[in-house]
């Protein structure tokens, strides 16, 4: 269940990558202790505080979704809301997975408005589904920080050791003016740095994720446990 004491967000879960360094394995169907990495990233945001999670697929979508489905019917009643967003061009690259996310909270928002009077405006985040060692905690500090962040400021990323990490969290507002600039997520975050602060962690889970085989053997070193790859790849 997720912290009373967290504020409440939107968050896009992204799971449309192609693996190819892997040899075109879905990342997020990798299991550790039992579980997949996409059911420890919806129950840790869950438990974070995110209210709806905007679940991105792509590439190996049907398998995703059928994953998704099973952690949705056997953890329901631990889960927040989830909404499924295809994206049917998946080659296009990482960035065309978050405008569709971001477009996603954005109708949700609206919706949201048109319910209820005074509606508060929340917060997006944008996490990976390959980031492995990331948890509730982890989620909650980066919602915390910003929360308490810089006037003026409305985007917030963490940075460990000048190494610039995941997730980002994006104000409802500065989500608007990202879909209306024409302009990639990234794009609009590296044109726009007075918007930007820093959350500076000593935490690398932030910046440890898996794209390649080596990066299987460093995890299984620093953790002594072993991500098992999803079979019938």
């Amino acid at each position: 269940m997720r912290s009373e004491q967290t504020p409440s967000f939107c968050a896009i879960l992204l799971a449309a990558g192609e693996g190819s360094r892997l040899g075109r394995i879905p990342k997020s169907l990798f299991r550790l202790e039992h579980q997949s990495l996409l059911a420890r990233q919806l129950l840790a945001l869950t438990a974070a505080g995110a209210e709806d999670i905007i679940l991105v697929t792509g590439y190996f979508y049907e398998a995703i979704e059928a994953e998704a489905k099973t952690a949705i019917h056997t953890l329901h009643n631990k889960l927040a809301r989830i909404h499924q967003v295809r994206n049917h061009e998946p080659q296009r690259g990482q960035q065309s997975s978050v405008l569709l996310g971001l477009q996603a909270s954005q109708d949700l928002q609206l919706m949201a408005t048109h319910q209820v009077q005074d509606h508060d405006e929340k917060s997006v985040m944008i996490a990976l589904a390959d980031q492995p060692l990331i948890d509730a905690n982890d989620y909650r500090a980066c919602i915390r920080f910003f929360h308490h962040r810089t006037a003026g400021r409305s985007m917030i990323y963490p940075v460990v050791a000048q190494s610039r990490g995941n997730p980002v969290v994006l104000s409802g507002h500065t989500v608007r003016q990202v879909l209306e600039s024409g302009q990639s997520c990234k794009a609009y975050i590296d044109a726009h740095p007075e918007q930007v602060q820093h959350f500076i962690s000593e935490n690398d889970h932030y910046i440890v994720d898996i794209d390649a085989p080596c990066d299987l053997q460093t995890f299984q070193q620093r953790t002594g446990l072993t991500l098992i790859a999803p079979q019938s790849f």
